[in-house]
């Protein structure tokens, strides 16, 4: 399918974004992959990303590093132009983590960072999207493990076609979309953000890394616990502290790249 293949492009540039800053660390890495597919207009994140009940756009997203286990997140902002800056911005300047709306837009001003028009995010897919309800619930994310053992991730989405206004999924909630601790990997979800909130899906999913599960392990684990427990669709990515990443999901298709280095 032509619209599958898009999406699979969007995410290999996505890699190559990730890795030119790897040298910089796993925080960077991260950052600079989920950056760039906010940028692809195919994925429902950023520019592309689908519209709630009311027509709007509304972006959450989150990062989070293993060192020190700082986070940041954002949620049901409409004018920044790069969701995941402010997320990584919130993480390095606290003690904040999760900050929402016009607060998460007047913080972004605060700090500099690039804001736009919210219609720089519309597109006229997620347009048909919402006029014939197609759901869509993608999330964007990237987990990274740099030279020195640092693991990080970050994450961003559009959320759920026709949403509830200021609905929050998983994306913005540490432990539920996204986690990352160092001796232990990165998780990153995508799919139904409310199941993923009820089983804490991320950061269990670290746990059982700790438990000495291997990340392939952990990934197809995680999944089939999703659908066993909330019936949920989606996926997760994850890279352990050491050896391969790995992703697992139950949807009929989840665009992945990566590369051990």
């Amino acid at each position: 399918m032509a619209e599958c293949a898009e999406r699979q492009a969007a995410v290999d540039r996505s890699l190559e974004a990730g890795w030119a800053s790897i040298g910089a660390g796993a925080l960077e890495a991260a950052v600079a992959a989920v950056r760039a597919l906010e940028d692809e207009p195919s994925l429902n994140a950023g520019i592309g990303a689908c519209f709630n009940r009311d027509g709007v756009i509304e972006l959450d997203a989150g990062a989070m590093e293993g060192t020190e286990l700082r986070a940041g997140a954002v949620g049901a902002v409409r004018d920044v132009r790069h969701p995941v800056d402010l997320a990584r911005t919130i993480l390095e300047t606290g003690p904040p983590v999760l900050i929402v709306g016009e607060g998460a837009s007047r913080y972004a001003r605060e700090h500099g960072l690039q804001m736009t028009e919210p219609s720089t995010f519309e597109t006229e897919r997620q347009r048909r999207n919402l006029e014939q309800m197609l759901v869509e619930a993608d999330t964007v994310g990237a987990v990274a493990r740099d030279a020195e053992g640092h693991v990080a991730v970050a994450v961003s989405t559009g959320g759920m076609t026709g949403k509830l206004p200021g609905r929050l999924g998983d994306t913005p909630v540490p432990g539920a979309g996204f986690y990352a601790k160092n001796g232990a990997g990165a998780a990153c979800g995508t799919g139904l953000g409310e199941a993923f909130i009820r089983l804490a899906l991320c950061h269990l999913a670290i746990v059982e890394l700790q438990h000495g599960m291997s990340a392939q392990e952990v990934a197809e684990g995680a999944v089939e616990y999703l659908g066993a427990k909330t019936g949920a669709k989606g996926g997760i990515i994850v890279v352990p502290a050491e050896g391969d990443p790995a992703h697992a999901f139950n949807t009929p298709f989840m665009p992945v790249a990566m590369r051990v280095g």
